[in-house]
């Protein structure tokens, strides 16, 4: 399954009890090969590995893109856990 970079806040579905989710811009999600393949080729997200791209390479987010995005998410995350230990 592949691992996608949301590029803009859109609906996800990932084939299960929950239907659509809504994901922020810059998630870093992992969803079936339709999914990707759909959200990538409308503008909506980029894959992280090229081996992923069919057209390997078209659709592939850079390296520093995704490590920015990576880091973007920790931070978002210890500031999730702070928040939820102030409360």
């Amino acid at each position: 399954m592949p691992k996608i970079l949301i590029l803009e806040t859109c609906i996800v579905n990932y084939r299960d009890d929950r239907g659509g989710v809504a994901e922020e811009a810059g998630a870093l999600i992992t969803v079936d090969a339709e999914q990707a393949r759909l959200l990538t080729t409308h503008g909506r997200a980029l894959y992280t590995s090229k081996g992923d791209d069919a057209t390997k390479g078209r659709y592939t987010a850079p390296a520093d893109v995704i490590k920015a995005a990576g880091a973007i998410a920790k931070e978002a995350a210890k500031d999730a856990a702070k928040s939820g230990a102030d409360e």
